[in-house]
């Protein structure tokens, strides 16, 4: 929900990658933490990968970008929780299959529902918008399948980061939809952002 106000108060290309390095850096941490030492080569990969995701944030000049700290703070939270939530899932068990998301899911909804009610909201989709809710929930729901059969066969510090990237995509179909413009600083980012995957998958 913080991350869907960070978006809805502030510019998408500032927002993604500010929620993304946060996100990355907490399950780098504690990946690091527990003892996951990954290659040097995969390890520079990761450095680059954040550099990568603060050089994609910078420069913006959409006035909505400056309306005050809000935005920023919720991108912050909103990284902190997904991080988070990175971090739970990789603990459950790798013979637990698609259970741990199926409970993470009814949680979500289950909460969705109870703040709903309490805030005397609406549950029903606004008119046109089921295709747009289906397609996102579908997108969604397929990078967290995509993300535990990841982090199953992988360390977390690694995979984390690699899901994290997904600011270089943001950027570019931002500009696509909504022509959002690309800075210099941006298109070096998602240079950098081509170069840690290849460093990660290398190493």
């Amino acid at each position: 929900m913080l991350f869907y106000r960070a978006l809805a108060t502030g510019v998408m290309s500032v927002v993604a990658p500010i929620t993304a390095t946060v996100s990355a850096a907490l399950p780098v941490l504690f990946g690091l933490a527990v003892g996951e030492r990954p290659e040097p080569v995969a390890l520079g990969g990761v450095v680059l990968a954040l550099l990568a995701v603060l050089l994609v944030s910078r420069g913006s000049s959409d006035r909505k970008a400056t309306r005050g700290y809000g935005p920023i703070l919720a991108s912050l939270a909103a990284g902190a929780g997904f991080g988070g939530f990175f971090v739970i899932i990789a603990q459950a068990p790798v013979d637990s299959g698609m259970w741990p998301l199926l409970g993470a899911r009814l949680t979500s909804v289950t909460s969705i529902a109870v703040l709903a009610l309490a805030t005397g909201r609406a549950l029903r989709p606004g008119s046109g918008t089921l295709r747009v809710i289906f397609a996102a929930g579908t997108l969604d729901m397929a990078a967290n399948v995509l993300f535990v059969l990841a982090q199953q066969r992988g360390m977390l510090s690694l995979v984390a980061v690699l899901v994290s990237l997904y600011p270089a995509s943001t950027l570019l179909l931002a500009r696509h939809f909504l022509g959002e413009r690309l800075n210099p600083v941006q298109v070096v980012g998602i240079g950098f952002t081509l170069a840690a995957v290849a460093l990660i998958a290398s190493g």
